[in-house]
This record gives C-alpha cells, structure tokens and sequence, in this order.
C-alpha cells in the first residue's frame, strides 16, 4: 500500500521542476523581449573569446611553437577550455549574478520559495552570452582539426567528450567556491572576475610555459590545467612531457568530481551561515 509519506518527496521533485521550468521560460522570454539586447550578449561572449584566440595568433606570428606544441595543438587546449566555459555559462553562469542578486534584495526570495536556492540561482535567466562564447569555441575546434595531427578514433572523441565535460564542472566547482565566499565576506565578488581572467589568460596555453610555481598552483591549487591542458596532452601526444606525472592527463574527471563536491560543501556551509546572519 502507497502511503502518504512515500508519495510526498516525489510529488515535491515534480513541483520544484515545474517550477524550475517556469523561472527558465520566464528568463528566456525577458532576454528575447529585446532583439538589440540579444544581440550585444552574443556579440559580447563572441568578442571576449575571439579577443583571446587572436592573442594566441599573434604569437604564433612570432613562434613557431611554443613549449614544443604547435598551433593546432595549442588550439585544441583553447577549444577544450572555452567549450566547457561556454557550456558553464549556459547552465550555470547566473552564479556570477548573487552579489547583484544580494545588492537588489532579491536572493531573499529565493530562500521562501518551495525549490532548492541554488537551482533557483541557475533558472534566474537565460545567460545568451554563453551562445557568443559556444559559437567562437566551436569555430576554433573546427580550426585546430584540420590542423592537428590526431587520429580521431571513438575512444579519443569520447575522451574529449569527458574532457569538455570535465572543463564544464571544474569551472562550476571553482565558482561555488566564490558564490559561497560571496555570501559569507561581501567584497569577495571580485574573485569572480579574478577567476575568469586567469583561465582566460593561464589556461589557454601548454603548462610547460610557466614558471614551476605556477605549474604547482594550476594544477594542486586552482586546477584549470585540467580545463584543457592536460587532456590535449593525452589527445596530442604530449603526456610525456607534462609536469610531475603522465597520469595527470587521465585525472580531468576526478578533479572535477572533487571541485565540484567540494564547491556545493562550501556553498551549504556559507549559505547556512547566511540563513542565520544575513
């Protein structure tokens, strides 16, 4: 026999996914109300990204290679970072908008809402940038394709497959890090923006590169090496010659797991301590 209680949580699952759906078409309306509006956030995520492969080329104007990598490999180390950038910004990129959401006063009412705060955080609205950005990435991975020399067998599109996939959520683990800081120190929001500008300037390019201690920090401390560099370095060839160990180029998923469980671990605690003080 069904009883009350057992039909209770799914009826509840349902409810907050209608309504997840509901803040999702209402975002989506309010950003296509605009065409102009719609526009410049495309042409916005577009010109970021276009901005950071044309820095790319200019060196390249200059070098042959760059740490022994090639263009075309260099490339896919890009494409690989700016795919799960873009898909992050697509599903998760609202997380950017709590300290706007706390100065408006409006975080408050997701807390007396019957759904999940966090859930609620991700439907607020339809983050069109992120299109700009997924347009450009899937540009350059079509580029460094037809420039790269890979033997695109079923394991190794699978493996980027993970990879992107493993770029996306190692971007929402390090940005649920933030979000929580946000809640719990106001003035912390710049690290949001400190965050972007290091992948976008660091994580584009072989790790070999850089200094030892930023090899150290990129990989065991903020790990947006995983983001790109060293899934490329299994796709490329290069695993050899990646920093400690060879099996860094495998671990992309497990950092992810990693960031990801630790980021939501800070964002409860912080967001319990906001509940009782903010």
């Amino acid at each position: 026999m069904t009883t009350t209680a057992g039909t209770a949580a799914p009826a509840r699952r349902v409810g907050r996914l209608r309504l997840a759906a509901v803040i999702v078409r209402a975002g989506l309306r309010s950003q296509l109300a605009n065409r102009a509006d719609f526009a410049m956030a495309v042409a916005n995520g577009v010109t970021y990204q276009i901005t950071v492969l044309l820095f790319a080329t200019v060196i390249f104007s200059r070098f042959s290679s760059l740490g022994g990598w090639g263009l075309g490999e260099i490339l896919l180390i890009s494409s690989i970072r700016m795919l799960g950038h873009g898909l992050y910004m697509l599903l998760f990129g609202n997380l950017g908008l709590i300290p706007h959401l706390l100065r408006e006063g409006r975080f408050e009412a997701f807390r007396t809402r019957p759904a999940p705060v966090l859930l609620q955080v991700f439907t607020y609205e339809a983050p069109i940038n992120a299109l700009g950005d997924l347009v450009v990435a899937g540009a350059s991975l079509t580029v460094c394709l037809s420039l790269v020399d890979v033997t695109w067998s079923p394991a190794a599109l699978c493996f980027l497959a993970v990879a992107v996939a493993a770029a996306t959520v190692i971007e929402l683990g390090l940005n649920l890090h933030i979000a929580g800081l946000v809640l719990r120190f106001r003035g912390s929001e710049s690290l949001f923006f400190w965050l972007d500008n290091t992948a976008g300037n660091f994580g584009n390019y072989p790790l070999s590169v850089f200094p030892a201690v930023l090899q150290g920090a990129f990989t065991f401390g903020i790990p947006i090496a995983f983001a790109g560099y060293y899934p490329a370095a299994w796709l490329t060839g290069h695993a050899g010659t990646v920093p400690v160990s060879p099996v860094l180029v495998y671990l992309s998923p497990l950092v992810a797991l990693l960031a990801l469980l630790s980021g939501l671990a800070v964002w409860r605690r912080c967001l319990a301590w906001y509940s009782r003080n903010g």
